[in-house]
Order: structure tokens, then C-alpha cells, then sequence
């Protein structure tokens, strides 16, 4: 035993060398899990596909001879007896995914080896245009399936097609990850949109800021769910009081993974420097007046119906103000045209396979090349 502690102590005296060898070899044991599970899910993958072709070629087959309602018995009976020999995941709702899953996808080479049966899961529930579009961002930026499905919910698709940026709206969902057990809490930038899509207000041509106040207010669940996930109601038209002075907050929310209010002022037209200013002014006096122990700073969104990014950047250029920093400014849009909804839709799609192959997309949407 004195031999082994002696050799031990020996091979660890070159600190520096004995950690970078460490070092190293950790990193080739994670990289080799890291591939042998991607291994594990591409080929769970090209099982499942070639099970649902297997079982289409089947069912296509026995209906000439058994009639229509052959293919659903098939999946039942085949459910029943692979379930008990191999488990759930063969039980006749899986099958039936796994079918769905080879009409979908019809070549097994165009599978992306970075997405898993979850996602694919996720995938098929999506019209075409859009399962290509989420499959191509999602393995571009390695999300995680719950990642996928909040993006989804986000309206991600929609958002970009109607974004005057949406290469940039697309650059940072790619490189977004979802907040998951044991993570860091999003960052404050990482929790709100632009542009917003309000398509539910059913406002007239001409309105007022109260108009669309009120009109968010009707629709306030609806309204959560475009805002996203940790954001709670908390009023409206909040008066503050400054000297002699009264001031009112259009919509104040609280974000409970910020841990902080947030304060949200409306503008029918484009954003003007006086708008900054006034939320500035708030959030101020929100920091000195309205904050409870194991608060953060307040955040102000000014949501309006155009902005200028030019000027916005410049009237939030101060990156040693942590006010400036909190302020947020984007659009919302009004979906009054649903055809032309699908033709920038259209439009994207195809701006986007050209950026995939080597074109690129500058922050307008264009194409570079043209």
C-alpha cells in the first residue's frame, strides 16, 4: 500500500501538467457522450421512420383486400402485442405518430441528426411552410424540444415574416436556449419581443391610445400570452405623483423570473425622443420610490405602431445608464391583411433556404446578393 501512495504522490507533483491532462480528458469523455447520444437519438430516429414505412406499405396493402378500416385495426393490434414485448413506446398512439412521421418526412436521408423524436413530435403538428422553418432554426441553433415548443408558442414564424429585422429576430432565436432546471434565470433582454403581434384587438383603421389601452385590457389574457411566460397583470393608468405634478402609466405588469415591474406605455404612431424621456422618468422614480426588498430595477416597454432604430439606439446609447439599459422600445403590429400576411410568410421562407445555402440575409430581410 506504501508503494501505491508513493506513486500516487509522485504522478501528482507536475500540478500544471496533471490538470491540463485532466482537463483534456474530460473534454474527450463529454465530446464522446455528447456524439454517442446523438448516435442514439438519429438512429431512434431512422427506427421510428422506417417502423411507420413498414407499417404504411402494410396497410396499404391489406386495404385492398380487408377494406378501409384495415389500417386502424393494424395499429391496434400491433400496439397491443409491441407494447408487451418492447414497452410503451411502441403502444398503438406511437405507432400511429411513427406512420404520420414516415407521410411527413418521405426521405429518410433529409432527417436532421440534431433533432430528436420529440421534436419531430412537435414538428408534425405544423403546416408545411412552418415545420420547414422551425426544423431548420431549431437544429441551427441546437434547441432543446422545449425550446422548439416555446417558439412555437411565441409565434416565432409569424413574428419574423412581419419583423423589418428578420435576420436579427432569427440570429438571436437561434442562439436562444431554454431556461431549464438548475439554469440562470433569462436575461432581461431575453424576455421580451419585437415586434408584438396584437391580431386579436379588432381595432378600426383610426384609433386612439385609449382605444388600443382598452382594447388590450378586454383581451388582457390574450394579451399575457404574446407578452410570454412570468408576466402577471398588476393595472392600469397607475397615477404617480412628481412635486405638484401627476403622471400616469398606461399598463403595469410584474415578471417573476425578472423579479422585477414592468411599466408599459402605448403609442399609436412612431416613437418619439420625448417618449424615452418620460419612461426614464418613471422608472426613476420607480427606483427611488417603489421598490420592496429583493426587487430589481423596474423595466419600461414602450410598445408603438413604428419606430425609427436609428434614433432609438442613439437615445439609449448611454451604456453606462443602468435606466437606458432597461428600457425597452418595439412594435406592435396589427394583422388587418391576412393574404398579405401570407405572402411575406412566403417571402421569408424563401429569403430564408437562400440565406441556408450561402446567401445571407441583412437586417432588412434582403438578399445580399441582390
Amino acid at each position: 500500500m506504501g508503494d501505491v501512495s508513493d506513486e500516487a504522490t509522485a504522478l501528482s507533483q507536475p500540478d500544471d501538467t496533471y490538470d491540463a491532462l485532466l482537463a483534456d480528458l474530460r473534454a474527450i469523455i463529454a465530446a464522446g457522450h455528447g456524439r454517442a447520444a446523438a448516435a442514439v437519438n438519429a438512429e431512434i430516429v431512422a427506427t421510428y421512420w422506417r417502423i411507420g414505412e413498414r407499417i404504411l406499405d402494410e396497410e396499404r396493402r391489406g386495404k385492398e383486400i380487408a377494406g378501409s378500416t384495415y389500417g386502424e385495426r393494424l395499429l391496434a393490434q400491433l400496439g397491443d402485442t409491441l407494447s408487451r414485448e418492447f414497452g410503451r413506446a411502441f403502444g398503438r398512439r406511437n405507432l400511429y405518430f411513427m406512420r404520420q412521421f414516415y407521410l411527413t418526412y418521405a426521405k429518410v436521408n433529409a432527417l436532421r441528426t440534431q433533432l430528436t423524436w420529440t421534436h419531430y413530435r412537435s414538428l408534425m403538428r405544423l403546416p408545411d411552410g412552418q415545420r420547414a422553418f422551425y426544423e431548420r432554426v431549431a437544429a441551427q441553433g441546437r434547441w432543446s424540444s422545449r425550446e422548439l415548443d416555446k417558439q412555437i408558442a411565441s409565434m416565432l414564424y409569424e413574428r419574423a415574416a412581419l419583423s423589418r429585422q428578420p435576420a436579427q429576430l432569427l440570429a438571436d432565436a437561434t442562439t436562444a436556449t431554454a431556461v431549464e432546471e438548475g439554469e440562470a434565470l433569462p436575461a432581461v433582454a431575453d424576455a421580451f419581443k419585437d415586434p408584438y403581434v396584437l391580431d386579436f384587438l379588432g381595432l378600426e383603421d383610426t384609433f386612439s391610445e385609449k382605444d388600443l389601452e382598452m382594447a388590450l385590457i378586454r383581451n388582457i389574457e390574450r394579451f399575457l400570452v404574446e407578452l410570454g411566460t412570468g408576466f402577471y397583470f398588476g393595472g392600469r393608468q397607475r397615477r404617480i405623483t412628481i412635486g405638484d405634478e401627476d403622471f400616469y402609466i398606461d399598463l403595469v405588469f410584474w415578471h417573476r423570473h425578472l423579479k422585477s415591474q414592468v411599466f408599459i406605455d402605448l403609442k399609436i404612431g412612431a416613437i418619439a425622443p420625448a417618449d424615452i424621456a418620460q419612461m426614464r422618468l418613471y422608472l426613476n422614480w420607480a427606483k427611488r420610490h417603489d421598490m420592496q426588498d429583493g426587487e430589481n430595477d423596474p423595466i419600461g416597454l414602450i410598445l408603438c405602431g413604428s419606430k425609427n432604430e436609428q434614433v432609438v439606439e442613439l437615445l439609449l446609447a448611454d451604456s453606462a445608464s443602468t435606466t437606458d439599459q432597461r428600457i425597452k422600445v418595439a412594435q406592435y403590429l396589427l394583422l388587418d391583411s391576412q393574404e398579405a400576411l401570407k405572402e411575406r410568410l412566403a417571402q421569408l421562407a424563401r429569403l430564408s433556404d437562400e440565406a441556408h445555402e450561402g446567401g445571407g440575409l441583412d437586417a432588412s430581410g434582403s438578399d445580399h446578393d441582390r
